[in-house]
């Protein structure tokens, strides 16, 4: 998990347990109309909750019941279009998703956002010791499957770029959602700047042996109709004792990626380069404004075997 999705757990939780909201209390803040919910269910207490931003339509997933709660019960989930004033509700009563091929988490957890993307609703939730899953419902409610990570952005109506927790908190996969598949991308196979870092740590050090720290530096940058996304990872080595610390810097690399043919392909820059190559100061910059930029300046990586695709990688009811 990065410092930073660290604190925002912390911040929803806290803000969760200060804001002890009833749903009539959410929903007349949003001014939608309140004719189809019982007294009893405008009355209740909710819990582990998220609404949409002011975009519209206006959504909101919580629990009736408090968190944490085990089985949790159903996640309901609210949708409310202010245009046609049509007001749907559904309810998830079980998900999950795989982490590998043997491995499952469940996904009704504390919500941490949701949102609306060309006719795809989608969920985040997150546990205090679980990794968190990206639900993906139909706009009628219905869940379509559910992903393990967080979501980072999506990179036009069909691929959403997730980052999955657990032991290796900073590996990204992008999801099709027409094909219902995950594909690796990040850490790429050939990785130059990577495999530098990890060559400077000392020998029989724990880095070189159980992986060196890695963190998300910022936001994903996504130019969805060139189906072009970056992002800055920090490479660090302090935390595997004071010797590799001193003797290796931090590193920052930026990476780029493009769907090209079919596939995932990506470049690798270090971001004080950034300007001096494309006039861009950030990767944000270079992937609004130049997104084929690095693809046509930066030599490809050796050819590789196709990163392995893990289909359905979801299990919903």
């Amino acid at each position: 998990m990065t410092r930073s999705y660290a604190v925002l757990v912390l911040a929803v939780v806290l803000a969760n347990f200060v804001r002890a909201e009833t749903l009539g209390s959410v929903l007349r803040s949003r001014h939608v109309p309140t004719n189809q919910f019982s007294d009893t269910d405008m009355a209740g207490p909710i819990s582990g909750w998220a609404a949409s931003n002011d975009d519209e339509p206006f959504l909101l997933a919580y629990y009736a019941v408090d968190l944490p709660h085990d089985p949790p019960g159903p996640l309901h989930v609210i949708r409310y279009d202010p245009a046609t004033r049509e007001l749907r509700r559904g309810e998830v009563a079980k998900a999950s998703a795989r982490l590998s091929f043997d491995e499952t988490i469940p996904c009704l957890l504390p919500v941490l956002a949701i949102g609306e993307h060309h006719g795809v609703i989608h969920i985040a939730t997150h546990g205090n010791s679980l990794a968190g899953c990206m639900l993906v419902l139909s706009t009628q409610l219905a869940l379509r499957t559910a992903v393990a990570g967080r979501p980072l952005g999506w990179v036009g109506a069909d691929y959403s770029v997730v980052q999955r927790g657990g032991v290796h908190p900073t590996e990204i996969d992008v999801y099709d959602l027409r094909r219902d598949l995950l594909t690796a991308v990040y850490p790429p196979v050939q990785d130059a700047l990577r495999q530098q870092f990890a060559g400077a740590l000392p020998a029989g050090s724990s880095g070189r042996a159980r992986g060196f720290s890695t963190e998300l530096v910022g936001q994903v940058a996504v130019n969805e109709s060139a189906k072009v996304f970056g992002f800055v990872v920090r490479y660090d080595a302090g935390g595997f004792g004071e010797n590799a610390a001193s003797q290796v810097e931090p590193l920052a690399v930026a990476y780029v990626y493009r769907l090209h043919g079919g596939r995932w392909e990506h470049r690798e820059i270090l971001p004080e380069r950034l300007m001096d190559l494309f006039g861009e100061e950030t990767v944000g910059e270079l992937v609004k404004g130049k997104p084929l930029a690095a693809f046509e300046t930066l030599k490809a990586p050796p050819e590789t075997h196709a990163r392995r695709e893990r289909s359905r990688p979801g299990s919903p009811p």
